[in-house]
């Protein structure tokens, strides 16, 4: 993924935060929301060669075109309608999010990766960084949360990882979700770090 495909990445995410994270048909929301999702009660195609430490709960799934296979939460909808922001997947009510992106940004470490991917983003009003931190010996992990600031709901969460998987491919995979407790982010965010696998 190039530059300012990253960039055209957290606009849509921004733009998932900023408007409400609604559900599906909303006419708000996530990436693309005026398009159509591909709902599937098992997040995606199914791979006949899954690991053993896809956790209860989270569903395998092989984006061959994409290039990675992962454990994604069963349920979740893979949303196609934006083909720019990478690989999505949606919760049922819209509440929270998924999307994973090859970071190409050879020349920049793991944290300026993401600091560059956000960069739209943490420029609206309503954007919090919470921490930043390497992470893996070779990764970085930064937490955010955004703020409608036209609302008086609680901000939205997101932790994004940069990632570096078996074959020094660099990924990143960000989770989004509704104000208040960050642990089922994170969870999400655990169970998709642990088991992604470049194809």
């Amino acid at each position: 993924m190039t530059l300012g495909v990253a960039l055209a990445c957290a606009a849509a995410v921004a733009g998932w935060l900023y408007l409400g994270h609604q559900g599906p048909g909303s006419g708000q929301g996530g990436p693309g929301a005026s398009g159509t999702g591909t709902p599937t009660a098992t997040a995606g195609p199914a791979s006949t060669s899954a690991p053993s430490t896809v956790p209860p709960g989270y569903a395998w799934v092989r984006e061959t075109a994409a290039g990675f296979s992962a454990a994604v939460p069963s349920g979740w909808w893979a949303d196609r309608s934006d083909p720019g922001a990478g690989t999505v997947y949606r919760s049922g009510d819209g509440s929270a999010l998924l999307q994973v992106f090859r970071a190409t940004q050879d020349a920049m470490t793991a944290c300026e990766v993401l600091v560059d991917s956000t960069k739209e983003l943490a420029a609206r009003p309503g954007y919090r960084e919470i921490s930043r931190a390497p992470v893996d010996g070779s990764g970085c992990e930064l937490v955010f949360e955004y703020a409608d600031p036209a609302s008086s709901a609680p901000p939205g969460r997101a932790v994004e990882r940069l990632l570096v998987a078996a074959d020094r491919s660099r990924w990143v995979i960000m989770v989004t979700g509704p104000d208040g407790d960050l642990s089922p982010v994170r969870a999400h965010l655990t169970a998709v770090v642990q088991s992604f696998r470049p194809v």
